[in-house]
């Protein structure tokens, strides 16, 4: 995916904050009490090349015959295994929120409504510091607008919130058999790419702000999709790149703007990553 008009490459702290709070990032909103306030969400990669694949069309052995299969039957069993039937009475959007928290190979992807968390992911592994990260931010307001023009159903969210939350969600599109049913492989022009926030079930979401994307398929791709609509509503994309000089930099400016593994991850393995990272030799 190539959009020089939309890319930046940072090579400084200063440089990734001026690119990420840039006027066209952060956006004065009149209308919004004359706020300061960006429209987009934000995913970052420790590597820029890395596409956007899901943990499900990642997983060994999958196929597009039998990733159906997969995707019901782990949520199924992610379900019934669950603690004490603690989620018996839940929606198959909340099992689904709860599943990608806690690491079952899901269609969803993580983002994030604050850039500076994306950037933490972006700059997050040491053993890939040596790579350059890369930081996605997605206009939510031209999403939306590809949404309601490929599905009415979707217009619903119209005039009352940037994004779905799982309520919201559920009263739209019951279940995922819901949600693809109107997936025709005859139209090229139906599929959607819709963005809700997980319930708040603990600190690490909350403290993540986090965001989750879905499409209306198992194996459609969310990199196609931004690929296919981004020359027709420009802005819908801009990337930031942080070359990998700039990595060590912006990762100790982010532990001191509180932005690490003990505030993201909260609790004991949360910490123990920061302070290895934090009393260790500097990248």
């Amino acid at each position: 995916m190539k959009h020089p008009d939309q890319d930046v490459t940072v090579t400084s702290w200063a440089e990734l904050l001026d690119g990420l709070h840039s006027r066209s990032i952060v956006q004065h909103r009149p209308d919004e009490g004359n706020h300061f306030r960006s429209p987009f969400a934000f995913r970052g990669t420790d590597v820029a090349t890395w596409g956007l694949e899901t943990s499900l069309q990642r997983l060994p052995g999958v196929t597009a015959a039998n990733i159906q299969l997969l995707e019901q039957s782990s949520i199924r069993t992610f379900r019934k295994y669950a603690n004490s039937g603690a989620l018996d009475e839940k929606s198959q959007w909340y099992v689904l929120a709860i599943a990608q928290h806690n690491g079952l190979p899901t269609r969803c992807l993580d983002w994030t409504n604050s850039p500076l968390v994306a950037a933490h992911f972006a700059c997050g592994d040491e053993q890939h510091k040596a790579k350059d990260g890369m930081i996605w931010c997605l206009h939510v307001g031209k999403l939306r607008e590809i949404n309601m023009r490929n599905d009415p159903r979707t217009r619903t969210l119209k005039g009352k919130a940037w994004i779905y939350d799982t309520k919201a969600l559920e009263e739209r599109f019951q279940d995922l058999e819901m949600f693809d049913s109107k997936k025709s492989t005859r139209r090229k022009d139906n599929e959607l790419m819709l963005l809700w926030e997980p319930p708040s079930i603990d600190a690490r979401i909350a403290n993540q702000s986090g965001v989750l994307a879905i499409m209306n398929g198992q194996v459609d791709s969310h990199l196609g999709f931004l690929q296919k609509y981004a020359p027709k509503y420009p802005g819908l994309v801009h990337r930031v790149k942080i070359l990998a000089s700039a990595k060590p930099e912006i990762r100790d400016m982010l532990d001191q703007s509180n932005i690490s593994e003990r505030t993201l991850f909260p609790g004991l393995p949360g910490l123990c990553s920061w302070l290895k990272r934090y009393y260790g030799k500097a990248w």
